[in-house]
């Protein structure tokens, strides 16, 4: 197996500890250093080199208003000649949803996304869902897992915790994002979309409690979402409010959560924490 990613962020290095070496080789690129760079404003050099021999093509790379898809603006014609491709796993967003009013959604349910962001992620869905090549779509919830997480704002005193009624966000903790990943790439299907959120949808100020609570600290002071000090930038992160299913890639992939709600997932974050600082 020989994989190559486009985006080498937290998801893709998380990934790549996962795998098991020698039996897979892991390359991709980043922003601005090192060998193999792509911004998106310009292609990757010796880009048909590089692909040639991969097996496995992983997208990362956030769409934007120019390109779309910088990925398939810059290279779409060599991912379609890539003679040894099995698999292409595209990590997508559950913003393509849109707004439901905290019902729950699944694959099929409609997309409406209500933010540019959310537009952007469903036009590049469809680009990539376009090709004659085997691609798999996942929708990832909220990503959190160690060192991407909120316990430092919450010791620090800077989270804010949101109040607005019957708000629910869709999880994932990153271990269960990669094994998704790691069943798709060892049986490769094509032209799939999938969610990767956990169980349990929850209010973003239950999850700051449940912190307060496992660090022995006061539950920090609610702030109503109307409030003039939460800023539109913040405000409009609570626009959407859904439920999130994830029944498709546990019946496809036969895909079992280590981490079924927020609270397993910090769990184990903090009890790794305390055996580091032993």
């Amino acid at each position: 197996m020989k994989i190559f990613c486009f985006g080498l962020g937290y998801t893709a290095k998380f990934l790549r500890n996962e795998l098991s070496f020698p039996l897979s080789h892991f390359s991709g690129t980043h922003t601005s250093e090192g060998d193999l760079l792509f911004n998106g404003k310009s292609p990757l050099k010796n880009v048909a080199s590089i692909l040639r021999d991969v097996t496995h093509l992983l997208i990362s790379t956030p769409p934007n208003s120019e390109q779309i898809d910088p990925v398939l603006y810059h290279h779409k014609a060599d991912i379609e000649n890539m003679p040894n491709l099995k698999w292409i796993g595209y990590l997508s967003a559950t913003s393509v949803y849109g707004d439901h009013g905290g019902a729950w959604v699944d694959e099929t349910s409609k997309t409406l996304p209500t933010n540019k962001r959310g537009v952007l992620r469903l036009r590049a869905e469809e680009q990539w869902f376009a090709i004659d090549r085997p691609i798999n779509i996942f929708r990832l919830g909220g990503i959190y897992g160690p060192i991407r997480n909120q316990i430092e704002v919450v010791k620090n005193g800077l989270a804010k915790r949101i109040i607005k009624k019957d708000q629910v966000f869709s999880r994932i903790h990153i271990t269960d994002i990669c094994s998704a990943l790691k069943i798709s790439m060892e049986n490769p299907l094509s032209h799939k979309i999938y969610n990767l959120v956990d169980d349990k949808p929850a209010a973003p100020k239950d999850v700051l409690d449940f912190l307060c609570e496992k660090l022995a600290l006061k539950i920090i002071k609610g702030i109503d979402i109307d409030d003039p000090a939460v800023t539109p930038a913040l405000r409009s992160f609570y626009q959407d409010n859904k439920r999130v299913k994830n029944n498709l890639a546990k019946s496809e992939l036969d895909w079992q959560l280590k981490f079924p709600s927020y609270k397993e997932g910090y769990l184990d974050i903090l009890a790794k924490l305390d055996e580091s600082q032993l």
